[in-house]
């Protein structure tokens, strides 16, 4: 993760509130949802912070500069009553924000000035409805050798590739485009892939993941 990235995040920690986060089984009063336990229509907003260190939702809704931290999730996806692991929707609104690094989601969805930045774990699907002035909104770090997905007509519509971090697990994702409207770019323009450069890879070596984290 760059420091900028990591500046973020720490800012975010920093002025941790928990008074606008809700669910219908009343599970995040402490922000939190660990293992045993599943949110339902869960609600994130007014620059309040949910961390996932285990567990499962089936929606998380981002809003008003709000942060979504997934650091783990239980596998595999599945709804409460099977289990209840991962998440089956992430939407991110109105400048919120969603760091996935482990676990299953099985759909992050990006509008309205959000952004995410994904470098670990499963994702299925990630859809981008923003105005081409929205820039790169989703992050993908990732090993070099990483490589779009194309369709039929030889359009981008998904990524492949391998994690750097977290064991170098291989990931494919897929992604969802403006199909009612046809007014929004497609998903892959709002994409920026970044890899670690070399010496990131020599720090992570060294720093006491031997191995585990060098691109192969």
């Amino acid at each position: 993760m760059k420091f900028s990235q990591m500046m973020l995040i720490l800012i975010l920690t920093v002025n941790i509130s928990y008074g606008s986060i809700s669910d219908a089984n009343g599970l995040t009063s402490d922000g939190i949802i660990s293992d045993g336990e599943y949110g339902t229509n869960v609600q994130v907003s007014e620059d309040s912070i949910l961390t996932f260190t285990g567990g499962g939702s089936n929606v998380v809704e981002l809003g008003d500069y709000s942060h979504l931290e997934v650091i783990s999730t239980k596998t595999p996806l599945s709804g409460y009553y099977e289990g209840g692991g991962g998440i089956y929707n992430i939407t991110s609104n109105d400048n919120s924000t969603v760091t996935f690094s482990g676990g299953v989601a099985n759909y992050i969805y990006v509008q309205k000035d959000a952004a995410a930045i994904i470098n670990g774990g499963q994702v299925n699907l990630i859809r981008s409805i923003q105005k081409p002035t929205a820039g790169e909104t989703i992050t993908i770090e990732c090993c070099e050798g990483w490589s779009w997905l194309y369709d039929n007509e030889g359009e981008i519509n998904g990524i492949t590739g391998q994690w750097y971090k977290y064991g170098n697990d291989e990931f494919s994702i897929k992604f969802l485009n403006d199909t009612i409207q046809y007014k929004y770019p497609d998903t892959y323009t709002h994409v920026k892939v970044v890899t670690p450069e070399p010496a990131t890879i020599v720090l992570l070596t060294l720093g006491g993941v031997i191995m585990k984290r060098r691109c192969v």
